[in-house]
């Protein structure tokens, strides 16, 4: 069995509902239990994946049923029924196992460069975890050390006290931090000009922030939507509920595992390309870009990182 990291870029607001209305907001998004960090569960993942399969025909090649496994019973289509040897139907379990996509950076509104992406120690070490368990000899940089009540940023970002989000922090310039700012945004940013942009503004505006601190960026920061059920007949609203979504531009990693042969199936499928994910659909909503990197894959990018700083 291989390993893969999934990255997902959010293009667009993300709402994976979660199970119940918290406070004022009527449909949440997803969260951990323990942490209160926006996640998306790895069955919103491995669905949203399925739909990408299905648009993209693999049920004609058999690659669907392999990958995924059964399609649920009574869904549309051929359920993937295989015969248990006395001539019933069995549902067959897919070959990749997809893990929770947990958040990997945060955007924050700044006064320098209008927004930041935030992490913090909690989210680099889940990430040198996944990473490790990817690749084990991928030389991984050093994180920075606990921020405590600052935030450690990049040389572009001036000294004193910043603005993010609703926090007013010292800030500190941190060569760690530069590191791993290079290293996320070759991470994350798929291939291709038109992301030369965001390329080079993760690798110069990623804010190092306290776990609290990052925790209530999360919790102040999504974006919350009043949304109106009309009456149809009479052209008035009868229902006003509120809706929360990720915002644009955060960042979340996910484990893929499985045979060899069905994670390059899925990231022939998935690397560099749009995944639609989660509700609101219609509206604009749920659009991310995906990266999916192997072993060499990520080796490369930490390496392209180092021979960048030494020369």
């Amino acid at each position: 069995m291989e390993r893969r990291l999934l990255v997902l870029f959010a293009e667009t607001p993300i709402h994976a509902g979660g199970s119940e209305s918290t406070g004022v907001v009527d449909l949440p998004i997803q969260r951990e239990a323990a942490t209160g960090l926006p996640v998306v569960w790895g069955q919103s993942l491995k669905g949203a994946s399925r739909d990408a399969a299905r648009d993209a025909k693999w049920y004609r090649l058999g690659d669907e049923k392999r990958v995924f496994g059964s399609r649920p019973p009574g869904a549309q289509g051929d359920d993937g029924a295989a015969d248990d040897g006395n001539g019933e139907s069995k549902l067959v379990k897919g070959e990749v196992s997809f893990g929770d996509a947990q958040l990997m950076l945060f955007p924050a509104p700044t006064l320098i460069n209008t927004y930041g992406w935030a992490t913090s120690p909690q989210l680099v070490s889940r990430l040198t975890r996944k990473v490790a368990l990817v690749s084990a000899d991928t030389a991984i940089p050093t994180p920075p050390a606990n921020p405590g009540g600052q935030a450690f940023v990049t040389g572009d970002w001036a000294g004193g006290q910043q603005v993010i989000g609703p926090n007013v922090l010292p800030v500190e310039v941190r060569q760690s931090v530069e590191q791993w700012a290079a290293v996320l945004a070759r991470l994350s940013c798929p291939e291709g000009g038109e992301f030369d942009y965001t390329r080079e503004k993760l690798s110069r505006d990623v804010l190092y922030v306290a776990d609290g601190v990052l925790s209530e960026l999360t919790n102040t920061g999504t974006d919350v939507v009043p949304r109106v059920q009309l009456d149809i007949e009479k052209k008035t609203a009868k229902n006003l509920f509120y809706s929360e979504h990720l915002p644009a531009e955060s960042v979340l990693t996910a484990l893929l595992t499985g045979p060899a042969q069905a994670l390059d199936s899925l990231t022939a499928l998935l690397d560099g390309k749009p995944l639609q994910l989660g509700g609101d659909e219609t509206i604009g909503k749920g659009l991310f870009w995906c990266r999916v990197h192997d072993a060499t894959s990520l080796r490369t990018v930490f390496a392209a990182k180092a021979s960048k700083e030494t020369s």
